[in-house]
């Protein structure tokens, strides 16, 4: 699934007004004129007398040290990894963690009076916070320059697809530390009981007609042979990210919950489109058959996971098929991706892409003009990227949790380990949860039973008929708050009407020029607008600082 990210508003605006930024910006300008072009390296390597240029360790041992604030759930933040870096590194950070709520007030306290720390990490800022404390206010420093003198690795992740775009402010700057992890390039489809299909003898259908009939074929027999004809529910939706408009792309235009889509390279509004409506008055027929589940507008998470658990599902939009019936490594699931199907509107159906591979967090570390000496705080970064310490930081220490295997690395099983041991290197006591992971492209440690590979197989079956991803964008200060309550209103209301068509609540022919003019009532065209200037300002700021 789409997974939820935890988002802060900073709230301390009204405080650093009243304060005119008197206690928060004091380094900014000295920031700018010691930058790393103006860096002094010495006969020995040091910069500035402070910090080695390259190689290990960073600093000479007591020397140097630097603060991270950040969001953490630890029952006693004794990372792991913490230790081992100070060991490779020298360098000490001090670390302040709280729960994520905690974590938001204390922040926005230190903002406001001035005291806040070297580095700020976690699920606490929003895009509008970096461009407000850092294009605007300037107590977040730009980075670039930063990562091209000492971040090999980092800008190494930059190069990837996508990221360099995404990480890019509108000023042209790049104020965070990249979080950028592997991802599919469809985050959800629906996944096809292949079960059921063999038990009463059907073909993986092509069509949208022939979807139906298999549809039907699920009702009406006993598909999941336990004796009652009755059970069987053809087709559902994950309560929490249902992305009926995905399926619109059967007629030609596929649209996220935001009703946008991409469309011959350009961003276009589509949750207006007669390929849209089709789509949905097809779905409406399914619904008015009985082919789709009566309660998938009300049901939870937890009530579709159990009559999913309980094989009653022939059809169900999701993540994977392992969400409702988990499977062990060396089996193959019942669930199968279904093919982008073929509908009588066109022979060239198409599915939203939802990323070039990589997911892209742009808002998760930021080093403050309260830090001395930037170039060895993205040094300890950088190092924290290198692929043994990646490793390392996913799954544990070297020879205890993990092992070389040619150029890759093998992970045992850890409840192989003490019961001690088990807890110290467990994900939750590597490393804080909330600050950046990154491992190469396509990395997966090996296994001697490896797990079959849900989302690669989709993938491949999407691949063929994807559109290209809706480019990543940053708002402006000025246009965010009119961007998001337009947003919200919009994504709200394509849901509602979608849901009351599809269940046959309201006609969506008699209702179509209402619901076109109240998109329109709404604020559609202001936010096409605004949506526009953000990818126009984004492109034009990456393309800068990429030359």
């Amino acid at each position: 699934m789409k997974r939820k990210r935890v988002l802060a508003v900073l709230v301390c605006a009204a405080a650093l007004t009243a304060m005119g930024m008197g206690g928060c910006s004091k380094n900014s300008a000295s920031l700018e004129a010691a930058g790393p072009a103006n860096d002094k390296v010495d006969e020995d390597g040091k910069v500035n007398g402070v910090f080695y240029e390259t190689g290990l360790p960073i600093v000479d041992k007591d020397t140097y040290s630097f603060s991270i604030f950040c969001d953490d759930s630890s029952e006693n933040g004794e990372y792991w990894m913490m230790d081992e870096m100070e060991r490779q590194t020298n360098i000490k950070v001090n670390l302040e963690y709280f729960p994520n709520e905690v974590a938001k007030e204390k922040l926005s306290l230190a903002l406001s009076s001035g005291d806040y720390a070297d580095c700020i990490g976690g699920w606490l800022f929003q895009d509008s916070d970096i461009l407000k404390y850092g294009v605007d206010q300037k107590i977040f420093i730009p980075l670039e320059d930063y990562f091209e003198k000492y971040a090999p690795n980092i800008m190494k992740i930059l190069e990837r697809e996508g990221v360099r775009e995404a990480m890019t402010a509108p000023d042209g700057h790049i104020y965070t530390i990249p979080y950028v992890v592997d991802a599919p390039l469809v985050d959800y489809e629906p996944y096809i009981n292949e079960k059921w299909l063999n038990n009463l003898g059907l073909e993986m259908p092509t069509t949208t007609d022939e979807f139906e009939k298999v549809l039907m074929e699920f009702k009406e027999k006993d598909a999941n042979g336990n004796g009652d004809p009755n059970d069987e529910i053809p087709m559902t939706f994950d309560p929490n990210n249902k992305h009926i408009g995905y399926l619109c792309g059967y007629f030609g235009m596929p649209v996220d919950d935001y009703g946008m889509s991409m469309k011959d390279g350009k961003l276009i509004f589509g949750a207006n489109s007669d390929e849209y409506k089709n789509g949905i008055k097809w779905l409406k027929k399914l619904y008015s058959q009985g082919l789709i589940d009566p309660e998938a507008f009300t049901q939870d998470l937890s009530q579709w996971k159990a009559k999913g658990s309980q094989d009653r599902y022939g059809c169900s939009m999701m993540y994977a098929s392992s969400e409702i019936i988990p499977f062990l490594a060396g089996e193959e699931p019942d669930f199968k991706p279904l093919p982008v199907l073929k509908s009588p509107d066109t022979d060239n159906p198409v599915w939203l892409r939802d990323s070039y591979g990589a997911s892209v967090i742009k808002t998760q570390v930021v080093i403050t003009d309260k830090a001395k000496d930037v170039g060895a705080i993205i040094r300890w970064w950088d190092d924290l990227f290198e692929y043994e310490n990646s490793a390392q930081k996913t799954a544990g220490p070297l020879d205890i949790c993990i092992f070389k295997d040619g150029d890759g690395y093998r992970a045992i099983d850890k409840a192989t380990l003490s019961p001690e041991d088990e807890k110290k290197y467990s994900w939750a006591n590597l490393f804080p949860q909330s600050l950046p992971h990154y491992l190469p492209q396509g990395f997966k440690f090996k296994e001697d039973v490896p797990m079959y590979q849900e989302k690669d197989k989709a993938d491949e079956v999407y691949e063929p008929y994807l559109t290209e991803a809706i480019p990543s964008y940053w708002v402006s200060l000025d246009d965010t708050a009119e961007f998001s309550d337009i947003q919200t209103s919009l994504r709200d209301f394509i849901a509602q009407k979608a849901a009351e068509w599809i269940a046959g609540q309201s006609d969506i022919d008699k209702e179509w020029d209402s619901y076109l003019e109240q998109l329109n009532t709404l604020g559609l065209q202001e936010y096409i607008k605004i949506r526009e200037k953000a990818l126009q300002t984004t492109e034009e700021a990456a393309t800068e600082t990429a030359q």
